[in-house]
């Protein structure tokens, strides 16, 4: 693949490999070519499905969530590509998309998350307060079809009624505040907690950032391991923990002493009997629940108790990252679209994971682009908006010239960039269900005889 040059912004030439145009830009076709090979899973024989296309074709089914494999491979046929290759007035059949799917398997797509997300990330700004780079933790479970060996593998949640509907898996991601691109993500079966999966998680954490934790996912020994990476942490804990009071720094705010039991020091063998850190009291307003933080950033970090409260702030910001990957992205709704992901055996759901979580990214990082032509904030740029131009442009683009690709994606960033959200409000009311539970009983699956 060649650069066209200047005037189309770094768009890619068509060449030999397959390439989606609208994210040619932020997606890199060497990254593509890279993952495969390092994982020994580049084409070998000539394919009508090779390696590189199967790979973007995971990916649009993130983008895509809702459109079938048929109607998917329709969107790709009649393109530039599928022009030379598909000889046949039809493309392939949805099993030649499974078979291509099980080729190529999971390694290729997680190992090019890391590198795409790892690019992204260093070719952004961010959100950097005194220096920090503001990141934070969040966890969530998502639904997948309702087959045996997707219940084996993970699981599902407890039930009133009985059975619950659906196998589960649940995901830690660390996301940066700024730009809202997920950094890093762990999951697991639904059985398992998401404080493991985010002390696994820890390991990704670079030196220099300002990780947001929420209460969920508060515990002393996670904390010292954010600190022994060379980063800091805000952390909002909940009514058990009972830090002692040192000293007040002024109202809501005081240096405070806690205690590591030895369960926390197994974990690792440098931590203190003790532990001084600094703690934040406030409401927020119009509210009835006070929030405490802890963090080991002392009065000379120069860190106000205003700014430390206004932090955690933007951690909330962040809790729309899985609505939007659930329901805009995947578009899954309580009862007549419940599950996200369409893959009916374990290894296909791990791998549509890693495709959705690179489409997210992409969409994320086109969202970046626009926003910095118009000098806005991207977390006000609109999600939804953003998601429709990219897949109306990804249909267009394929079919452009090369010669029109520049203008088409100029395009797409100006009206993607139209649409503003505004800041999200502090929270004020708890959590609760406005969906009511049915009255019909629970269906369950006959036995066969």
């Amino acid at each position: 693949m060649c650069p066209i040059g200047d005037a189309t912004s770094g768009l890619e030439r068509r060449g030999a490999g397959f390439t989606v145009e609208s994210l040619a830009k932020e997606l890199r076709q060497e990254w593509i070519e890279e993952a495969l090979r390092a994982t020994k899973r580049e084409s070998v024989r000539v394919r009508l499905l090779p390696a590189t296309l199967t790979v973007w074709f995971v990916i649009l089914m993130g983008v895509f969530r809702r459109t079938s494999y048929v109607n998917l491979l329709e969107k790709l046929h009649g393109t530039w590509w599928t022009h030379e290759r598909w000889s046949s007035e039809k493309p392939p059949c949805s099993r030649a998309v499974t078979k291509a799917r099980d080729r190529i398997g999971v390694e290729p797509m997680e190992t090019l998350f890391k590198r795409a997300a790892s690019e992204w990330l260093a070719g952004t700004e961010g959100l950097v307060v005194r220096g920090l780079r503001v990141q934070s933790f969040d966890g969530s479970t998502m639904k997948t079809p309702d087959t045996p060996k997707n219940s084996r593998r993970f699981g599902r949640p407890g039930s009133s009624r009985g059975r619950a509907a659906y196998p589960q898996l649940r995901i830690v991601a660390l996301a940066d505040v700024g730009t809202r691109i997920i950094v890093a993500a762990r999951w697991s079966r639904y059985r398992k907690a998401e404080i493991d999966l985010a002390r696994d998680l820890v390991s990704e954490v670079a030196p220099g950032c300002l990780i947001l934790v929420d209460s969920g996912l508060f515990a002393y020994d996670l904390l010292w391991g954010i600190r022994s990476r060379g980063a800091n942490f805000v952390a909002r804990i909940g009514a058990q923990a009972k830090p002692k009071v040192l000293r007040e720094l002024g109202p809501g705010d005081a240096i405070v002493e806690v205690t590591l039991r030895s369960y926390h020091r197994k974990r690792h063998r440098d931590m203190p009997r003790k532990w001084t850190l600094r703690m934040i009291t406030y409401r927020p307003e119009g509210a009835d629940e006070e929030i405490r933080l802890l963090t080991d950033l002392m009065p000379e970090s120069g860190f106000t108790h205003e700014e430390l409260a206004d932090l955690y702030h933007d951690r909330w910001e962040d809790e729309t990252i899985f609505d939007e990957m659930k329901t805009h992205l995947c578009e899954c709704a309580t009862v007549n679209r419940p599950v996200v992901f369409r893959s009916k055996t374990p290894d296909r759901v791990v791998q549509e994971l890693w495709g959705m979580l690179i489409a997210y990214n992409a969409i994320r990082k086109t969202m970046q682009e626009a926003a910095r032509r118009k000098e806005l904030d991207p977390r006000r740029v609109s999600f939804t908006s953003a998601t429709e131009r990219v897949r109306e442009a990804t249909y267009e683009m394929m079919r452009l010239p090369t010669a029109r690709l520049a203008g088409r994606y100029e395009r797409m960033l100006i009206a993607t960039a139209r649409v503003v959200v505004p800041k999200r409000p502090g929270r004020r009311f708890p959590r609760a269900v406005k969906i009511k539970m049915s009255c019909y009983p629970l269906k369950r699956r006959r036995r066969r005889a």
